[in-house]
């Protein structure tokens, strides 16, 4: 190697310089040689009476742009690598493919004329430091259309494009889907596999590749996905080896004894209102089972030795273990006899072809009876829909002080309905919930705090436009009471209120309202006497019996405000079905 000063009129660019798109900043960089001088030499080979440059072209570029300002002298000489021509491509590559400002269609060229000299992939990789499928995935590139090369030379597409007409090896069939979709890379990639089935797909779980390739099944490689799957070509033959998957299944449940078991296409609408069936246990480990799982969890542990910081969630290798732990598990699931009477087994695939095997009772539901089941004339409809918004004004309330609390019923309701699945949350997933009115005459001087109210006020604070720019000027306990006030508002009066929401508020019902003689009198007297009953006693029962309802309302009301009596539905230890 020698290293030697040339003019630069003696050096131009040589048509071997792996780099073909437009160099970019050269005022930057020639502000920079004038400031520090030509630090890096560039690298040349011999060409007739001067010299053609592989690496170092910005530089040449920004020596010319001095000269030309005038600040460089003409006689200016810059220092160059003279090395054989037959080096000259592989020093180019070598410089510049760590470069940031390289573009992918001069990588792309350079790689594809290398493997075009004979150069295997392996051999590319060793000489430039990366992997194998680093040079495959080029190389992929490189056999795209040339019409479709130069529009990405020319960024007219961008590199997601060109990476998704890889799907296909048939050059005239880019072509035609380049006429088409040009720089979509989603339509293009839609194109070629929409009869296709990703790899990645649950289905695989039921059909390993192997049997799906001994079956005569061909595979698409996607070489930039991460972790180099593709597609299946033959859906099929995908499906067919699916359904015999499913009626296997089915025939080993049947042989369980279960005495139903429906095949599903799809998750029924009302799945998650059917009656489950929970396992009772778990069957033992059959000897190959127990060998798995010990091979499985030391597979694992060696994995989090490696790497401290692994886990399911971000490392492929143990969330397949995971997956693989969790099916033989889900296959030991042991159910009675008695639990297998009057009952189905449901088999459907779900998101992305993933199986769910449930077993449901078709029994009915037996609803566990509650101490006023049996008495439905004690409250009439209209004072039970009363006491039920008179629970949702302190739940409310409470809400509007535990933004913490309030955030998690929002998160709650948003999971439910993101995955539409049974909605528990007792949030209206709206901006106006439906107000809530209760009687002046059964607050007895007591009043509630009214979360509309409190969000209006706090609202008020704010100007129509820029809302974002007002709140960011706001501290976190701030937006924290105004977000809670806003969610509370969103507790709606038409829902269901499950009962361990109000303890977790820590609410206390008896502190924040008393039923008294207008409660009372809006019961029935048999209803009165029924309660007067079971509160206090058949004589105190009995001894008010000729009472007037109106007064026997206010005995009713004296007497039970001594033990602190609420009706059942307010009472923080009932548990609501």
């Amino acid at each position: 190697m020698t290293i030697t000063t040339i003019a630069p009129a003696n050096l131009k660019l040589s048509p071997l310089n792996v780099r073909k798109s437009k160099r970019r900043n050269i005022e930057a960089l020639a502000e920079d040689i004038a400031a520090h001088g030509v630090i890096h030499n560039l690298v040349a080979y011999k060409n007739g009476s001067g010299f053609a440059v592989v690496a170092g072209g910005r530089r040449l570029e920004a020596i010319r742009l001095l000269q030309k300002q005038g600040r460089l002298p003409e006689d200016f000489v810059v220092p160059v690598s003279i090395r054989p021509k037959k080096e000259a491509l592989e020093l180019s590559l070598a410089e510049n493919q760590s470069r940031d400002d390289m573009h992918p269609a001069d990588a792309i060229e350079a790689y594809g004329k290398l493997a075009a000299d004979g150069l295997a992939s392996d051999d590319i990789a060793a000489r430039f430091g990366v992997t194998p499928a680093h040079v495959n995935r080029i190389l992929s590139l490189a056999n795209l259309h040339p019409d479709i090369r130069a529009s990405l030379a020319k960024d007219e597409i961008g590199l997601d494009t060109a990476k998704a007409y890889t799907l296909t090896d048939d050059q005239e069939c880019q072509l035609r889907l380049f006429g088409e979709f040009g720089n979509s890379a989603h339509m293009v990639r839609k194109a070629l596999t929409d009869d296709k089935i990703a790899t990645d797909s649950g289905l695989f779980d039921l059909v390993p590749f192997a049997k799906y390739i001994e079956a005569g099944g061909t595979i698409t490689r996607d070489l930039f996905s991460g972790d180099e799957g593709g597609f299946a070509d033959d859906a099929e033959l995908v499906w067919s080896l699916v359904w015999q998957r499913l009626d296997t299944l089915r025939e080993e449940w049947l042989a369980d004894r279960w005495p139903e078991v429906e095949i599903v296409e799809r998750q029924p609408d009302n799945f998650y209102a059917l009656n489950h069936i929970r396992p009772q246990g778990l069957c033992d480990l059959t000897a190959m089972e127990a060998a798995r799982v010990a091979e499985l969890e030391a597979k694992a542990e060696a994995i989090t030795e490696a790497d401290p910081e692994a886990e399911v969630w971000n490392n492929a290798d143990l969330r397949a273990i995971d997956d693989e732990l969790g099916r033989i598990e889900q296959a030991r699931r042991c159910f009675t006899d008695k639990q297998k009477e009057d009952a189905k087994v449901i088999i459907f695939l779900g998101y992305n072809g993933a199986l769910t095997i449930q077993p449901v009772s078709l029994r009915k539901a037996k609803r566990s009876k509650k101490a006023d089941d049996g008495k439905p004339e004690r409250f009439s409809r209209k004072l039970t829909e009363a006491i039920h918004r008179i629970k949702l004004l302190a739940v409310r309330e409470a809400l509007c002080g535990n933004p913490d609390m309030a955030f998690d019923l929002l998160l709650v309701a948003l999971i439910e309905d993101r995955l539409a699945c049974a909605v528990n949350s007792p949030l209206a997933l709206r901006t106006a919930a439906s107000p809530v009115q209760v009687d002046a005459d059964l607050f007895a001087g007591i009043t509630f705090v009214d979360a509309e109210d409190a969000a209006d006020k706090a609202l008020a604070e704010f100007e129509r436009g820029n809302i974002l720019d007002q709140i960011a000027e706001w501290d976190a306990h701030r937006k924290q009471q105004l977000f809670a006030s806003l969610v509370a508002t969103l507790v709606d009066a038409t829902s269901a209120l499950p009962s361990d929401i109000q303890q977790r508020l820590g609410i206390d019902m008896a502190a924040k309202w008393q039923p008294d003689a207008a409660f009372f009198g809006k019961m029935t007297k048999s209803a009165l006497l029924d309660l007067l009953r079971e509160e206090c006693g058949e004589a105190a029962a009995e001894n008010c019996r000729k009472l007037a309802k109106a007064d026997l309302a206010d005995e009713v009301a004296n007497r039970l405000a001594k033990n602190g009596w609420l009706p059942p539905s307010l009472r923080a230890d009932t548990v609501c079905a």
